[in-house]
């Protein structure tokens, strides 16, 4: 309102002033031009005759004054209209880049379009690092020199447990971050120190914790004083599976070649002592008790050569023949092998599976390891209880699902659990997984673990659905 009737007395004043002095500077002339001319005729200009020639001249100024008044009435408001429209597109677009400003005519018209043009590149500009933020797998935050938190992208939000909209807007002491993340924060905000990729262990609020890379710096404008802080968080979870990965296989190599080497000096003796065994029971009298002991020998020899199979197995195992077979005959073929009487008595079997899934693997090796799976599953319920299998296939893999409502596994001993020779049951070998793990390798694919204790184990075996592509 103020800038319009600023508008209105500045174009009144100057159409109406150089009017109204026009006017006063005409109506002189004329009255010097009557005078000069009835001189010069020699006859007396009556007063009558100029006040004619005034008023005609006021009139004509009158006239002239009402139609500038007009013409500048409509030219201001016009103006006003499209200044205040751009005003409105500006506050707006203080709020929301995604405003444009209406279009209009003349020279306010082009400037409304060179705004609207700016705010397209804004809004480039904007979405392009929304984009990158919202997609960067690693955490960042900012915050400004008061300690309030102006970044929080959702990697940020993923690695340290808290919600994003808790933590803008506050100060980055309160948000319960990690505390090696709040003083590396707060040592890159008072200028004493920028890390690069620190390793630290972030305990989160809801009580799990992961280990990550952090990296802070300061944030200083044009004149290069810090105006907030900088924290840049790299999951390394990741890493340490992957490190985990190549250890484990390192030591599986190890132990496949010492596995072989005890496996074929051990095969000779133990039939050597079967053998005996077995001669020394047929000479003995019927009625003699030491057939007790020649029977436990040979028990005792037969147990042997089935580690020392499980060991060849695990060491060399057979080259692997691929072909496309179909998910749900195989896993049928296998249930067979496992649904006994006891088995059945026992155990609830649910099954869930997609149809139509075929995959390329060794149809042998593929049913050892889902039997080991199952007679696992089978092991760890006690009395009553369930196992459900479920398949699915996405993005060219197959996901085999074993899963029990059995004791679970302890958390410590997850890690151990595809080691040779790690067993829980007085009866085991602990080659059952390990083989397994070694068979899931022949065929590129990945075996993972989910347990909890007294609620049972999920073991997910992922399979390419091709191999070598």
């Amino acid at each position: 309102m103020k800038f319009r009737l600023s508008l209105i007395i500045s174009v009144f004043l100057l159409v109406v002033t150089p009017i109204v002095i026009t006017g006063l500077v005409t109506v002189q002339a004329s009255e010097r031009v009557l005078q000069a001319e009835a001189a010069r005729q020699g006859i007396t200009v009556q007063i009558t005759e100029i006040n004619q020639v005034r008023e005609n001249i006021i009139y004509l100024l009158i006239i002239g004054t009402v139609v500038s008044l007009a013409g500048a009435g409509i030219f201001t408001s016009e103006l006003a209209n499209s200044v205040n429209i751009i005003k409105r597109g500006l506050d707006a677009l203080s709020r929301d880049v995604n405003v444009s400003i209406p279009p209009s005519r003349g020279v306010m018209g082009e400037i409304a379009q060179s705004i609207n043009q700016m705010a397209e590149s804004l809004r480039e500009t904007t979405n392009h690092r929304d984009a990158l933020l919202a997609s960067s797998p690693n955490g960042i935050i900012t915050i400004d020199q008061q300690g309030k938190v102006i970044l929080f992208n959702p990697a940020a939000s993923n690695l340290s447990g808290i919600d994003k909209q808790a933590a803008l807007g506050n100060d980055y002491r309160a948000v319960d971050l990690a505390l090696p993340l709040v003083e590396l924060l707060g040592a890159a905000l008072r200028g004493e120190v920028s890390v690069l990729a620190k390793e630290e262990t972030l305990f989160r609020a809801d009580g799990t914790h992961l280990s990550a890379a952090i990296s802070t710096s300061m944030l200083r404008n044009d004149n290069n004083d810090v105006v907030g802080a900088l924290a840049l968080i790299i999951d390394l979870r990741e890493k340490r599976l992957l490190e985990a990965q190549v250890l484990r296989a390192n030591r599986l190599a190890g132990i496949g070649e010492l596995a072989a080497g005890v496996a074929h000096e051990i095969r000779n003796p133990l039939t050597a002592v079967k053998g005996y065994a077995q001669v020394l029971d047929e000479e003995l009298p019927p009625d003699d008790e030491r057939h007790e002991y020649t029977s436990v020998i040979v028990n005792e020899v037969n147990r042997l050569e089935r580690i020392v199979r499980g060991l060849l197995a695990f060491a060399r195992p057979s080259q692997s023949q691929f072909q496309m077979e179909k998910l749900q005959d195989m896993i049928e073929e296998t249930l067979v092998l496992v649904d006994s009487g006891e088995f059945r008595h026992r155990i609830k079997l649910i099954k869930d599976f997609e149809p139509n899934i075929n995959v390329q693997v060794d149809r042998e090796q593929f049913k050892q390891i889902l039997l080991n799976l199952l007679l696992n599953a089978g092991q760890a319920i006690r009395e009553q209880g369930t196992i459900k299998l479920v398949t699915r296939q996405q993005q060219g893999f197959v996901t085999i699902k074993v899963c029990d409502s059995g004791i679970g596994i302890p958390y410590a001993n997850l890690d151990k659990l595809f080691d040779p020779f790690f067993t829980t049951r007085e009866s085991g070998t602990g080659l059952g997984l390990a083989i397994v793990h070694q068979l899931v390798d022949l065929h590129h694919g990945e075996i993972k673990v989910n347990s909890v204790e007294g609620k049972g184990t999920e073991f997910a075996l992922v399979l390419p659905v091709r191999q070598g592509v």
